[in-house]
């Protein structure tokens, strides 16, 4: 029998038990998923451990765990990966923040270039989707996400190595020397940088790179790369 993610606020390392009172949680438990008393759950509290978990006692407004053992996540990523992606279309941009949380991307740093479609951001909802991708993949540290900022704070803040992704750029292949502990990638908008912008990451010292020929959407893109870097070693 499969046995479920969750990640929960309390801290639980050293204790037996566990109290759940988040009351969207709870009420997922007793109508959706209609878990019973003795089903057993893994925990994450975002220390990177997971808890096997029994449930004691369940209600309407809280829930009760015993704590039966607790080891530490194999699944968190070998390299820290930020990806810096432009603000695009909601559904695409939920869809891309799901998809590279599950890949096991590190930071989400959302940008605003001169070609993004949108300018607004709910960070309460990108939160959401983060933690409910961690629970379906397995991830016991939830990825952090910020703010939008524009992409000129952006290359002012920004660590090295990074890079961004142009179709003037050369390939990025398997040959490419990406294995780095720590990567910072930058995803443009549907239009692409503008040419301007191109001239501020070289500036940067951003090195620019392809995907190939064909013409990828942004979200695709976030993935393909997020995909290369953490899943194709």
């Amino acid at each position: 029998m499969k046995i479920h993610n969750f990640f929960v606020e309390e801290k639980l390392a050293g204790k037996n038990e566990a109290v759940v009172a988040d009351a969207v949680l709870v009420h997922q438990w007793l109508k959706v998923l209609r878990f019973h008393i003795g089903e057993r759950v893994n925990l994450f509290d975002n220390s990177g451990q997971e808890y096997l978990a029994e449930i004691v006692s369940l209600d309407r407004k809280v829930a009760n765990l015993k704590l039966i053992s607790s080891k530490l996540n194999v699944n968190c990523p070998k390299t820290n990966v930020t990806l810096l992606f432009s603000l695009i279309k909601k559904d695409k941009l939920e869809w891309l923040i799901e998809k590279c949380t599950e890949i096991g991307v590190s930071h989400f740093q959302p940008i605003i270039s001169e070609r993004s479609e949108v300018k607004g951001f709910n960070l309460e909802r990108a939160q959401k989707i983060i933690k409910e991708a961690c629970e379906q993949s397995g991830r016991a540290i939830l990825p952090t996400v910020s703010e939008p900022i524009s992409l000129t704070n952006a290359l002012k803040s920004v660590p090295q190595p990074a890079f961004a992704f142009d179709s003037s750029g050369s390939s990025f292949s398997s040959t490419t020397n990406y294995s780095l502990p720590t990567t910072n990638f930058f995803i443009g908008p549907e239009g692409g940088f503008t040419p301007n912008e191109i001239e501020m990451f070289k500036t940067a010292g951003v090195k620019i790179y392809s995907l190939g020929s064909q013409t990828l959407r942004a979200e695709t893109a976030a993935v393909a790369v997020s995909t290369l870097l953490l899943l194709g070693k």
